[in-house]
């Protein structure tokens, strides 16, 4: 009994070693590529969160380490001109943590809010998935029948942060049924907005 009871121990232990191996053989594989979309997709979002015809270094933050949350970025016009800051949040919703970039620019009234693109969550669908699901501005008319003008997609929820401030976050009306990551929404943003405050600080 004894001795079964060792063969198996000793089998368990060695089909573990073998899928420890593997996994961590195919995390190796992978890594690079995973690391790859991910910088991709951070990249992406920071130019997202600028004006049209503004123009960002998504790799050399004027704050911060690159590639990580504590980096600030700058957008500027054509002129050189910095025109707006971009940082990112994060806070814990219902059932994930919600991730967002923030653009932002400096005004006599404090930081106003550009932009605010949810890059990461996963709240319930339907619910508090809400705050990254975008709509058509297309009528059903249009969409059956096309358009002259292009097809743009907005975030009601979203769209709310548009020209608010740090002291306007509190106000900002929540989703229906999902208050819980509408606030993380708003906490993830003050988060961002922190950063390019200190950011903006330092320069000055």
């Amino acid at each position: 009994m004894i001795r079964t009871a060792l063969k198996f121990v000793v089998i368990l232990a060695l089909v573990c070693t073998l899928m420890g191996s593997g996994v961590a053989v195919l995390y190796g594989l992978w890594e690079s590529k995973i690391a790859g979309r991910q910088a991709a997709a951070r990249r992406a979002a920071i130019r997202a969160a600028v004006p049209e015809g503004a123009a960002v270094d998504a790799d050399h933050p004027v704050a911060g380490r690159a590639g990580t949350e504590s980096a600030v970025y700058a957008a500027k016009d054509p002129q050189g001109k910095t025109v707006v800051y971009v940082a990112a949040g994060a806070a814990q919703g219902y059932a994930s943590t919600v991730r967002v970039m923030v653009g932002a620019r400096p005004a006599d009234k404090g930081l106003v809010i550009h932009t605010v693109i949810v890059t990461a969550q996963a709240e319930t669908p339907g619910l508090g998935a809400q705050v990254a699901e975008h709509r058509s501005t297309y009528t059903l008319w249009q969409k059956l029948f096309g358009a002259d003008e292009p097809e743009r997609t907005f975030n009601p929820f979203l769209h709310r942060f548009e020209g608010k401030t740090h002291d306007d976050l509190p106000g900002i009306q929540a989703i229906t049924a999902a208050t819980i990551t509408s606030n993380a929404v708003k906490a993830a943003v003050d988060q961002a907005l922190g950063r390019i405050h200190d950011a903006v600080d330092a320069k000055l």
